[in-house]
């Protein structure tokens, strides 16, 4: 038995859709996991909540004639109870949209600010005319700069599986009405991701897991890194600090989101949340997938 906590962690389900059986090969066998902890003695603090932003929820909820966050509760609540139905045991089922998760997103963004890693840049980004709004990621249709595929506009699904920034998407169409897009400037934010390269690169060799994930990480890491757009032209998500026209992209917040929770869960049982997430001491074990 180890002297140091333990924290498991699942995937964020997404509150756009039902749970599924897929999902749960994810779950069940964390929840094993820990149960096995348990057993041997050791402390754990089993951690998860739902993912909430990101355009494919504000699509379905301008589809469904309600907002974001009810959606969001919906389906949050479907989750819960599923897994709970599993007898999959959380000791904390969070929301990234809750006030905690904002505080916790928007004070590490004010940090990296502050520290020199996010810069602002112009770039062109798909702009509907008829709709009259920017077009961030699954607003917006065309074909893939990579490989010529149809593609959608974070991410080329039908062909090479690259990750679009944002203006990247040839050809772009609105996945709204149909109208062919045009390409206007506007201001966003970039992490500077490609200057993290060598610390990721000794960073992810002393990593445990499986060997097809780590090295799946090493190989996105060698193929050149790149500055990262981390805000998008929503009103739904985490405001970007100082602009209330932009938010912070899903994929900051979401992760950010495991953090935030165990605050919530150190809250409510008086205990710190640092001792699993600061220092040499703490053990983080995540589980994605199947």
């Amino acid at each position: 038995m180890s002297t140091r906590p333990v924290l498991v962690t699942c995937g964020l389900p997404y509150t756009n859709g039902p749970c599924h059986l897929g999902h749960l090969r994810t779950y069940v066998p964390a929840d094993f996991y820990v149960r096995y902890l348990r057993r041997i003695g050791e402390e754990v603090v089993f951690i998860c909540g739902s993912d909430n932003h990101g355009t494919p929820i504000v699509v379905s909820a301008e589809d469904a004639g309600i907002t974001p966050r009810a959606l969001t509760e919906q389906y949050h609540a479907h989750f819960d109870q599923t897994f709970l139905r599993m007898n999959v045991i959380f000791d904390h089922f969070g929301m990234t949209d809750d006030p905690t998760n904002h505080r916790r997103t928007r004070s590490i963004v004010e940090r990296l600010i502050a520290n020199g890693h996010v810069y602002s840049k112009v770039i062109q980004q798909s702009y509907c005319t008829k709709c009259q709004r920017f077009l961030p990621d699954r607003y917006v249709e065309g074909l893939c700069p990579h490989c010529g595929a149809a593609a959608r506009g974070d991410e080329c699904d039908q062909g090479c599986g690259k990750h679009l920034e944002p203006g990247e998407i040839k050809d772009p169409v609105c996945t709204v009405c149909g109208t062919r897009a045009e390409s206007r400037a506007q201001e966003h934010f970039f992490f500077r991701l490609s200057s993290f390269k060598d610390y990721l690169l000794e960073h992810l060799e002393t990593l445990s897991g499986t060997l097809n994930a780590r090295n799946y990480a090493l190989g996105w890491v060698k193929d050149d890194l790149h500055d990262w757009c981390i805000t998008r032209t929503l009103d739904w998500g985490v405001k970007f600090p100082g602009r209330d026209d932009l938010v912070v992209y899903v994929w900051v917040d979401a992760p950010i989101g495991y953090i935030s929770f165990t605050e919530e869960w150190a809250e409510k049982n008086g205990k710190s949340w640092e001792k699993y997430w600061c220092g040499d001491n703490a053990r983080v074990i995540h589980f994605i997938g199947g």
